[in-house]
C-alpha cells in the first residue's frame, strides 16, 4: 500500500465500516493518489452482513447476464471474526475460504482485510412483486410528491421527530427528503417500508425499540432516523441495481440462509426483498413482504397504478460529452466505475485528479467544467448537478453529477452553462475526503447509469471500460489509447487529455 494511507472518499460518508460487505480499500499511495467513493457505512456489529455489488465470479452458470448458480461476495472482516465463524455464515467450509483466498493460515486473519466468497443460493426467493421500478427511484413519478406536506398530514411520530444531522437540527420529513436526494431513491418506499417496520408515519411504534430503529434494523451503531434510512436507502439501491447491472440476485438472511432471486421479480421489488432480507429469516420474510405492500396501499394507494416503465440505460439520450477539465490540460485517471452515491448505487462514476505537485487536502487551482450545455442544480455539500435537458430537475432526464468542489468560487445553481464553462474547482469538500479530486457520474430520469454499462460514459472520445472489481478498469480512445485507472500518476498509464 506504500507509505501513504489509501484514500476512502465516501459520497456521503457519515460513519466508518467495521463489518459492513461490499468494500475493499482502495485510495492514496506512495506514487499518487487513488480515489474512492464508497458507501455511507455505519460502524457497527460484526454480523452486519450484506451481500456485495461484485459481478459474478467467473465460470459461474449465467442466464441473460445473471447468475444462475453462485455469485460472488466480498466481505470485510469485523473485529471479532473468525475463519471459522465467516466459513459457517456463508455455508461455506474453512477448506473452501481459504482456498478461494490463497491463504494457509486460518489463524492470520485481520479486521479490515477483504474475502472472496462464492455464495449458492439454497433455493429461490418468493415471488413477491411489491413496488415497480419507476416507484423505487426518484424519478419522474415524483414530480407531485411533496415529502414535507404528506409527512405533516400524517399523525405519527415522524411528523414531529428531528435529530442533530451533521450538527443541524433537521425535522423527520427533511431526513426522509434528504436521504432520498442523496441516494436518487423514492421516498414512498423509504416511507412505506418505516411505516410496516415501525408504524412511525401514522402512529407512535408499539415495541420500545422501535422507537430507536425505524426501518427495523436493530443496531445500535445505527440507532435513530438518520442512519437507520440511509442503511436503508443504499441497501435498496444495492439490490435495484444489483438485479439490473452487476448480476447478483442473492439475499442473504438473517439465519443465514441464502435465496435466489426468484426470476418473475423485478428490480424495485427484489431490492425491498434485500432490505426485509437481512431482518428475517426465511419463514418471517414473506409477512413481512406482504406488511411493506400493505403499508404502501394504505399510505399512497396501489403502486402499480402509476407504473411507468423504468429508464433503458441502453436508450438514454445522452449528448456528447466532454472531459470535465479544459482542452490543453492533462488530469490523471484515480478511479474507475464506482458507486455514485454509496455502496449501493450503480457504479456509475469515475474519479479523477488535477496535475500538480500538491498532495492530500487543498483546493485545487484548476477548474472543473461543463461536458456539455445545461443548467447547474446545487447538491448535497461539495455536490453539484449539470441538467442536460434544461429543465431544472434532476428526476427528469439526462443529467450528471459533480463532487467535492469547492464552495468558493463555484458556479451557482440555476446558471446555463455551455460546454467547457467553469463550474467549480476540485477540493475535498463533501463527504469524507482525505485527497482533492473530482467524482463525476451520470442519472437518467432518477437512475444512475453504470458508467461501463449498457450505455458506458464517453468524455471527449474515452469510453469508459468496467473490471470484475470496484474502482478498476479504466478509459479507452477511439484512437485505440488505453488508460488504466491506478494509484499512481504515470504517463501512459492514467493520465488523461483532451
Amino acid at each position: 500500500m506504500g507509505a501513504l494511507a489509501r484514500l476512502v472518499d465516501r459520497p456521503v460518508a457519515r460513519w466508518l465500516a467495521a463489518g459492513l460487505v461490499l468494500a475493499a480499500v482502495v485510495g492514496v499511495a506512495a506514487r499518487g493518489l487513488r480515489t474512492r467513493s464508497a458507501a455511507p457505512s455505519p460502524a457497527g456489529s460484526a454480523a452486519a452482513v450484506a451481500e456485495s455489488h461484485a459481478p459474478p465470479a467467473a465460470g459461474a452458470a449465467m442466464l441473460g447476464g445473471v447468475p444462475t448458480a453462485e455469485t460472488r461476495v466480498s466481505y470485510t472482516v469485523a473485529p471479532g471474526d473468525t475463519l471459522g465463524g465467516i466459513a459457517a455464515r456463508f455455508g461455506m467450509s474453512v477448506e473452501a475460504l481459504l482456498e478461494a483466498n490463497g491463504l494457509s493460515d486460518p489463524d492470520a486473519l485481520q479486521a479490515g482485510q477483504v474475502l472472496q466468497l462464492q455464495m449458492v443460493p439454497d433455493h429461490d426467493g418468493p415471488a413477491v412483486r411489491v413496488v415497480p421500478d419507476a416507484e423505487l427511484v426518484l424519478g419522474p413519478a415524483y414530480l407531485d410528491f411533496d415529502v414535507r406536506a404528506f409527512v405533516a398530514a400524517q399523525p405519527g411520530r415522524l411528523r414531529d421527530h428531528a435529530e442533530l444531522v451533521d450538527g443541524v437540527s433537521l425535522g423527520g420529513a427533511a431526513i426522509v427528503e434528504r436521504v432520498a436526494r442523496e441516494f436518487s431513491v423514492g421516498p414512498r418506499v423509504l416511507l412505506a417500508f418505516v411505516e410496516a417496520r415501525s408504524g412511525w408515519v401514522t402512529g407512535a411504534p408499539a415495541d420500545p425499540a422501535a422507537a430507536d430503529y425505524p426501518a427495523g434494523l436493530v443496531d445500535p451503531a445505527r440507532a435513530g432516523l438518520w442512519l437507520q434510512l440511509n442503511w436503508l436507502a443504499d441497501r435498496l439501491n444495492g439490490g435495484y441495481y444489483d438485479w439490473k447491472t452487476r448480476g447478483n440476485r442473492i439475499v442473504t438472511l438473517r439465519d443465514g440462509v441464502i435465496l435466489g432471486g426468484h426470476p418473475d421479480l423485478n428490480a424495485g421489488s427484489f431490492a425491498v426483498q434485500r432490505a426485509l432480507g437481512f431482518q428475517s429469516t426465511e419463514a418471517e420474510l414473506v409477512a413481512r413482504l406482504a406488511e411493506v405492500d400493505a403499508a404502501y396501499r394504505r399510505l399512497f394507494g396501489d403502486p402499480w397504478a402509476r407504473a411507468a416503465a423504468g429508464p433503458d440505460p441502453a436508450a438514454a439520450p445522452f449528448p456528447e460529452l466532454g472531459l470535465p477539465w479544459a482542452q490543453g490540460e492533462r488530469w490523471w485517471m484515480t478511479g474507475g466505475p464506482h458507486g455514485g452515491w454509496g455502496n449501493g448505487s450503480a457504479w456509475a462514476a469515475l474519479d479523477f485528479v488535477p496535475e500538480g505537485e500538491e498532495r492530500g487536502c487543498f483546493v485545487a487551482p484548476q477548474w472543473a467544467t461543463a461536458v456539455a450545455d445545461g443548467v447547474l442544480i446545487d447538491g448535497a455539500v461539495g455536490e453539484v448537478w449539470l441538467d442536460l435537458d434544461g429543465d431544472g430537475r434532476r428526476e427528469t432526464g439526462p443529467a450528471v453529477q459533480y463532487l467535492h468542489l469547492a464552495a468558493d468560487e463555484r458556479t451557482p445553481g440555476g446558471t446555463r452553462v455551455r460546454r467547457g464553462d467553469r463550474i467549480g474547482h476540485p477540493s475535498c469538500e463533501g463527504g469524507f475526503s482525505n485527497a482533492t479530486h473530482v467524482h463525476i457520474a451520470r442519472m437518467y430520469d432518477g437512475e444512475w447509469l453504470a458508467a461501463a454499462g449498457a450505455a458506458p460514459m464517453v468524455l471527449a472520445g474515452w469510453r469508459a471500460a468496467g473490471a470484475a472489481e470496484v474502482y478498476d478498469g479504466g478509459l479507452h480512445h477511439t484512437d485505440g489509447r488505453v488508460r488504466t485507472a491506478c494509484e499512481c500518476r504515470l504517463d501512459g498509464e492514467n493520465d488523461v487529455a483532451w
